[in-house]
C-alpha cells in the first residue's frame, strides 16, 4: 500500500463515517510509544441509549531520532500512518462502549523531502535529516554493546484494538476506562500488549454558543512488553486541554496540547526518559448536520519524545 492510498480513502468514506466531538482525536504517535496505553482525550459528552457515533482517522507522521551516550545509541528514522476505525453506542442511560480499530502501515514513507525543504525555506535546523538517505527506515537501539532494538523494514498491520467505555457523571463531565488489547505484532513494533487507562474528560465551554474545548486528566497502566522490557514504566499520567471557536458557521479553528509522563526509564536519551507533548492545531469543517471533517498538524513541543511532525484527517458523523 502506497503513502497515499488511506487519505485516497478518506474521500470514499465521506458519506459514512465520522462524529461530533471537542477536540481532535490525536495522540502520541511515535514508534516507541505503542507499547504505552495513551488514550484519546476530550470526549465530555456520553451518548444516549441507543445513538451511535463513527469515526475515521488517518494519522500519518514523520520522525527522526538519533542520539547516543556512554552506554546507549538509539535511531528512529521512519514514518507511520494509523488508520483508525471507532465505533461508539450508548447502551443505557449514561453508559455508552466503545471500540476502535488501528491498522498500521509503517516504512520510509515520503515526507522526508517535504519536511526538509521546510526547514530550509524557514532557516529551521534539520537536525541531521540531511545527513542520510531520505525516506528510508530505521529502528535501532543499542545498550551496553547489547542490541535490543534493530528493524529496517516496515510492516503493514494490525495494531492493539481498545475497547471502553464511558460514564456520564453531568452534563459536562464523563469517566471513562479502557481496556487495551494485544493485538498488535511486537516484533513488528505495532503494540503486542495488554493495557487499561482511566480518566476524566471535562467540558468547560458547555453551553456556550461558539466556544468549545476540553480539558482532560488520567492515568494508565501497560502490561511489559517484548520491546524494550523493563525500561517501560508501567503507569503514566496523562492529560490534555483544547480550545476551539467557531469563526463561521461551518468552519471552526481548534488548539490543543496533549502530554504525559516519560514511557521509559533507565535512559540518559531524552528520546525515552523525557515526558511527551504534542501542540496540535488545524480546523474543522461542517459537512452536513450530522458530519465532520477535521483537517489538523502535530508537532513535539517536548523534541525528540514525539515525532517531529504529524498530520491528522478525521471524519466523525453521529
Amino acid at each position: 500500500m502506497t503513502p497515499r492510498t488511506p487519505l485516497l480513502a478518506v474521500a470514499c468514506l465521506v458519506p459514512l463515517l465520522a462524529s461530533a466531538a471537542p477536540g481532535f482525536t490525536v495522540r502520541n504517535e511515535a514508534t516507541l510509544s505503542r507499547t504505552a496505553t495513551l488514550p484519546t482525550l476530550g470526549e465530555s459528552r456520553v451518548l444516549d441509549a441507543g445513538q451511535l457515533a463513527t469515526r475515521f482517522t488517518v494519522d500519518w507522521s514523520n520522525e527522526y531520532v538519533v542520539q547516543a551516550n556512554a552506554r546507549e545509541s538509539l535511531t528512529v528514522d521512519a514514518e507511520t500512518q494509523r488508520v483508525t476505525f471507532g465505533f461508539r453506542r450508548g447502551v443505557a442511560e449514561g453508559v455508552e462502549f466503545a471500540v476502535d480499530l488501528p491498522l498500521l502501515f509503517t516504512g520510509g514513507g515520503a515526507l522526508d523531502g517535504v519536511i526538509e525543504g521546510w526547514h530550509d525555506a524557514f532557516g529551521l535546523p534539520n537536525g541531521g535529516r540531511e545527513q542520510v538517505p531520505q525516506d528510508r527506515y530505521r529502528v535501532q537501539y543499542v545498550v551496553d554493546g547489547q542490541t535490543r532494538i534493530d528493524e529496517n523494514r516496515g510492516a503493514n498491520g494490525i495494531g492493539d484494538v481498545e475497547l471502553s467505555a464511558g460514564f456520564r457523571l453531568s452534563d459536562d463531565v464523563a469517566f471513562r476506562a479502557l481496556a487495551k488489547l494485544p493485538t498488535g505484532r511486537s516484533s513488528r513494533l505495532h503494540g503486542g500488549n495488554a493495557g487499561g487507562a482511566l480518566w476524566f474528560d471535562f467540558d468547560p465551554f458547555h453551553g456556550a454558543a461558539n466556544w468549545f474545548g476540553y480539558v482532560s486528566a488520567g492515568a494508565s497502566y501497560s502490561g511489559q512488553s517484548d520491546v524494550i522490557g523493563a525500561q517501560q514504566k508501567q503507569f503514566v499520567a496523562l492529560g490534555g486541554a483544547a480550545i476551539g471557536y467557531r469563526v463561521w458557521r461551518p468552519v471552526s479553528l481548534l488548539v490543543q496540547f496533549n502530554g504525559h509522563t516519560a514511557l521509559h526509564e533507565d535512559s540518559g536519551l531524552n528520546a525515552l526518559d523525557r515526558a511527551g507533548g504534542q501542540l496540535s492545531f488545524g480546523g474543522r469543517i461542517d459537512l452536513a448536520p450530522k458530519l465532520q471533517l477535521d483537517l489538523g498538524v502535530q508537532e513535539d513541543v517536548l523534541v525528540s519524545s514525539s515525532p517531529d511532525f504529524s498530520i491528522h484527517v478525521g471524519l466523525r458523523y453521529r
